[in-house]
């Protein structure tokens, strides 16, 4: 028989959440964020991207944020 456990797990970072982030689609390195570092994630502005503004790249504005998940238990933990 199947076992579910919980465990927590970290969000990925998005734009929203580098301090450099405005509002909407903008922030302190474009006028409007490139689609690839909106479907790559916010930490793959981890270099200067050409044509952005600046040398700013993804700096996280606080911690990143958990959530709890649920898996099979044959899984093997975290530690």
């Amino acid at each position: 028989m199947a076992k579910i456990i919980d465990k927590i797990q970290e969000c990925p970072y998005m734009c929203e959440h580098c301090k450099h982030f405005i509002k909407g689609l903008t922030c302190a390195a474009f006028d409007i964020i490139p689609i690839e570092i909106v479907q790559d994630g916010a930490e793959s502005h981890n270099h200067i991207f050409e044509g952005q503004k600046g040398d700013y790249v993804f700096e996280p504005a606080r911690p990143r944020d958990t959530m709890r998940v649920y898996v099979d238990s044959d899984e093997a933990p975290e530690a």
